[in-house]
């Protein structure tokens, strides 16, 4: 988990504190912190285009707002579960995350969808279709190779030719290869671009939550 300590610059909310009344300081804070929020998550998008060619939209809406309240002044940025999983190893470092894959899926003879990835249910209906296993194949180099494999198809004859016995086969064709996991070549920096984001925002939008706050502030 990645914390944030934030210390904004709150002269103008202490010098209102007597205009105000004790009463109205809680909503002003809360309003200032959760437009912050707000303003770091956007950012974060933002991060996440800059960093990756062609994000999907479900990792663009990796990030999630835990808004500060009167009672509780403190608001949250943080990324949700499956997406946190995947995207950590970005922020702090280390090897992807496999999830509950058996490895890497690095596709090698099936077509991938506009983001480059395997579309959903690819693998699953791999695993349904004639002439499709999965599982170790050692080639001529004496290399091990594990993933999806097509088998060789028998080549067609000719109309009308005679059977020989054995027929010519294709070689096996590898459709998506299993491979260990790795260290990302990317980083994601995640602390420093929201502390950047609050040291250029918070003292406006302080300023600015203290004149709502005035605004609405019972005479």
């Amino acid at each position: 988990m990645i914390a944030i300590g934030i210390k904004g610059s709150l002269g103008p909310l202490h010098r209102s504190m007597i205009a105000l009344g004790a009463k109205q300081v809680p909503f002003a804070m809360s309003l200032a912190l959760n437009t912050l929020a707000k303003g770091v998550a956007a950012d974060q998008i933002k991060l996440i285009d800059e960093t990756f060619s062609t994000p999907t939209p479900f990792t663009e809406r990796a990030y999630r707002i835990q808004v500060a309240t009167k009672a509780s002044q403190i608001a949250v940025v943080t990324a949700k579960d499956i997406q946190a999983q995947y995207l950590e190893p970005y922020v702090v470092g280390g090897r992807r995350s496999l999830g509950s894959k058996r490895g890497m899926l690095a596709p090698r003879g099936v077509g991938l969808n506009q983001y480059g990835n395997l579309t959903k249910g690819k693998l699953a209906s791999l695993k349904g279709k004639r002439g499709v296993f999965i599982g170790p194949i050692k080639t001529k180099a004496g290399k091990v190779i594990n993933g999806v494999w097509q088998r060789p198809v028998a080549a067609k004859r000719p109309r009308g030719a005679r059977s020989s016995g054995a027929q010519p086969r294709a070689g096996l064709k590898l459709l998506i290869q299993f491979k260990d996991t790795t260290e990302v070549p990317k980083r994601l920096p995640f602390e420093q671009r929201a502390r950047a984001h609050l040291d250029r925002h918070a003292p406006q939008v302080f300023t600015q939550a203290l004149r709502r706050a005035l605004a609405t502030a019972r005479r």
